[in-house]
């Protein structure tokens, strides 16, 4: 790829490039651009333009006097002249005269429209937003094949690198027993409220002032929600299942993943194989564990020639005791610097780092505390509720509200405490967009 794009340099034809949020994501995507031959982007889309103006200052000497625009041709007249423009509008950063359209809202009904109209426009699509992914990215996968366009998850994020950690077993012959990540998890963080958050994810006042954090968001990753939206993603793009619903999070360092997240038979906790999973990078008692995998991505496998197991072994894999069992780790993963990876092979090759081929899993809302009659509900990263991860037909068996449709949704029965927020147990919100495509797909 790197001379494809190289070429695309000389040539002075670089892949244009649309980043729709300017968050911390899209910040790292717009920065990285500034460096990476070939690609150069071309809007820069923010509900705060401020925002947006500032992710791409932080390369460049840009002032909102340079690079806003308010209308479609003044974009893409400084688009034909290699020069970028920030708008509040997705409508100028999907219709502009882009090949790439970058979602990084994570607002799950605001970038599923943002990739519907994307896809719609023409446009080769790379959603950072797994949120949305999850509730319609099977529907989204299929009107790209449609048209003719790539609809690809970000690389760099883990839902994408654990599927090229996939793709590679499953190419070689291997059998993929478990894939996941590691995430710094204890057990009390599942009922954290967003207050807490970021004191608990390790954060210092001074910290959150300096980056700007989200307290929501960062709530979502430490209380399993985003775990298990992530690893919804790779089930969908896989055909792996969660082993039981919510996963098992175990504490586990590198080295012994091979020799626990096997079938419970050869010495594991898993009741079967084919298993997405998250491991912990703490014990119970908050102590970090020496040798975690908390940044990175893993896949467990096998394979049925006893050869092939002692050559694994012999080149040093992690190994389950009795050599049936190996790892293959990646101890990092760089979000946004590594999506541009999902930009040019889209633009370049027509393909994606990672899809959804169907609906196999499904996050479903579950309380965080006793729930009563005319609570609101507060959505992913709330106060109210968490994510959990079943098998999609579970969750529809029972009826059961996926959390990225939460947000909003007024108790009409009471839900105790850990127990699954059911359909009738609330008034559904206003039908937005990724709910009104997922009932009429």
């Amino acid at each position: 790829m790197r001379q494809k794009l190289l070429k695309l340099q000389e040539q002075g034809k670089p892949v244009r490039v649309a980043v729709i949020g300017c968050g911390r994501f899209g910040s790292m995507v717009i920065s990285q651009l500034a460096h990476a031959p070939g690609m150069e982007l071309s809007v820069a889309c923010d509900l705060d333009v401020t925002r947006a103006v500032e992710a791409l200052s932080r390369e460049s000497e840009f002032t909102m006097e340079h690079v806003r625009t308010k209308g479609l041709a003044q974009a893409n007249d400084a688009i034909s002249q290699h020069r970028p423009v920030v708008t509040d509008n997705p409508d100028i950063a999907i219709q502009a005269e882009v090949d790439v359209v970058v979602e990084a809202t994570g607002n799950p009904d605001a970038g599923a429209e943002h990739v519907f109209d994307a896809i719609m426009e023409g446009r080769h699509v790379v959603n950072v937003n797994v949120e949305a992914d999850v509730l319609v990215g099977p529907i989204l996968k299929r009107m790209a094949d449609s048209v003719g366009v790539v609809y690809s998850l970000a690389y760099g994020d883990q839902p994408a690198i654990i599927d090229e950690l996939y793709d590679w077993a499953i190419s070689l012959g291997y059998e993929v027993v478990t894939a996941g990540k590691g995430t710094m998890h204890l057990d009390e963080n599942r009922y954290s409220t967003p207050d807490e958050a970021l004191a608990r994810y390790g954060y210092t006042s001074e910290d959150v002032q300096r980056m700007n954090l989200n307290p929501k968001m960062y709530n979502s990753f430490i209380d399993t929600t985003k775990s298990c939206i992530e690893m919804c993603a790779v089930a969908n793009m896989t055909g792996l299942v969660p082993d039981v619903p919510g996963m098992h999070f175990p504490s586990v360092g590198i080295q012994d993943i091979p020799k626990l997240l096997i079938p419970a038979d050869d010495g594991g906790i898993l009741s079967k194989r084919g298993v997405v999973e998250v491991v912990s990078s703490h014990n119970p008692d908050g102590s970090e564990i020496d040798d975690h995998l908390r940044w990175g991505v893993y896949v467990v496998i096998t394979s049925d020639s006893p050869y092939l197991r002692a050559c694994m072994r012999d080149y040093g894999m992690p190994m389950d005791p009795t050599g049936s069992y190996a790892l293959m780790y990646r101890p990092y993963h760089l979000i946004g610097m590594e999506a541009l990876v999902s930009i040019g092979k889209a633009a370049v090759y027509g393909e994606s780092t990672g899809a959804p081929q169907s609906r196999v899993a499904e996050v479903a809302a579950a309380a965080k505390r006793n729930l009563q009659v005319g609570d609101v509900l507060d959505g992913e990263g709330g106060s109210m509720v968490y994510g959990n991860i079943m098998e999609a037909h579970q969750a529809d068996a029972d009826q059961l509200v996926p959390i990225g449709l939460s947000n909003g949704a007024k108790l009409l029965n009471p839900v105790s405490r850990g127990m699954m927020v059911r359909y009738g147990d609330v008034e559904m919100p206003e039908e937005g967009f990724a709910a009104s495509l997922r009932r009429k797909h």
